[in-house]
């Protein structure tokens, strides 16, 4: 059953797409990226889909399983919100936090992880202790703030910004 900060993956759920934490969208469809990250990142996909088919196997977002690094939905007018839209390190290293995320992630058993952005790819360390053998990715984030303000993509339609953005910041996590 998803939750606002976990989904198994329909058709590839041992590709595990990670996000750093839900947003009001997700927690009002109980679902990760069910807002615009979500539309974003399906437009990131269509193009590592294109550049990566052994590693992204589906254009489809929900082919994929989907975890956010931390399950506290952050965002403007939520109880108790801080002013933050990203989880610290600190924050999704805690143990309550860890407990979660490891659970998680033994279910599905990975072999693929996409860290979407830096506070997602803080988890990293959680992932390299509960899974024995995976290879790790890393690209931008799909929120607008992340892509939508990089010098290079001046001029470009809002799609293409995000192809490039996902195609730029696409590497391997050693």
């Amino acid at each position: 059953m998803p939750t606002p900060d976990f989904k198994v993956g329909d058709g590839n759920p041992r590709v595990l797409l990670v996000g750093a934490c839900p947003g009001v969208d997700e927690e009002i469809n109980g679902r990760p990226f069910a807002g615009q990250a979500g539309r974003n990142l399906v437009i990131m996909l269509q193009r590592l889909h294109v550049l990566h088919p052994d590693i992204f196997p589906s254009d489809k977002l929900d082919d994929y399983s989907l975890i956010n690094a931390h399950s506290l939905p952050r965002y403007r007018g939520r109880k108790d919100y801080d002013g933050r839209t990203q989880p610290t390190k600190d924050e999704v290293l805690a143990d309550e936090n860890r407990i979660r995320f490891a659970n998680q992630v033994e279910h599905i058993n990975p072999r693929t992880i996409v860290y979407l952005g830096k506070a997602a790819e803080f988890a990293h360390e959680i992932v390299k202790a509960t899974v024995e053998e995976f290879s790790a990715y890393r690209t931008g984030h799909p929120s607008a703030p992340a892509w939508n303000t990089q010098p290079d993509y001046v001029g470009m339609q809002a799609a293409d910004k995000l192809r490039q953005w996902a195609e730029d910041r696409f590497e391997n996590v050693i």
